[in-house]
């Protein structure tokens, strides 16, 4: 019997829609993961205050109002605390700029939101494979 707790992985993303799909591919793909999704960066820095664990992955929009995936990345990477933890952004962005500027930031990774659930699940095997296996 397997008593370790399931990774935790939190998604910030101000679109319910990408949270929804996001959140999908993750259940269809596997039950090995905790996912909490976050609509506010806000709550992002609170849960983080909180909690006494770190989670496995954090998965980041850019583009979201008032405090951007940008300034997010920032303040997490500011904090040494949270420099364990691998950020990868997670954005309809395809931008070569914005790639340059979130990995100068800090950010593990950058991927392109793709436009099916099929694809979507692909990203996640790709998360798993390279984040979060033997975490």
């Amino acid at each position: 019997m397997n008593d370790l707790p399931k990774p935790w992985i939190i998604l910030v993303d101000d679109d319910e829609d990408d949270r929804f799909l996001v959140h999908q591919a993750f259940r269809a793909y596997s039950s090995s993961y905790l996912l909490q999704a976050l609509e506010k960066p806000e709550e992002l820095f609170q849960l983080l205050d909180d909690s006494v664990v770190l989670p496995a992955l954090i998965l980041l929009d850019l583009n979201m109002p008032l405090m951007n995936g940008f300034e997010v990345l920032k303040q997490l990477r500011s904090r040494m605390v949270y420099d364990a933890i691998p950020i990868v952004i997670l954005t309809t962005s395809d931008a070569e700029s914005d790639r340059k500027l979130a990995r100068d930031l800090g950010a593990n990774s950058f991927l392109t939101k793709p436009p099916t659930l099929g694809q979507l699940l692909e990203i996640v095997i790709q998360l798993e494979q390279r984040w979060l296996v033997n975490r």
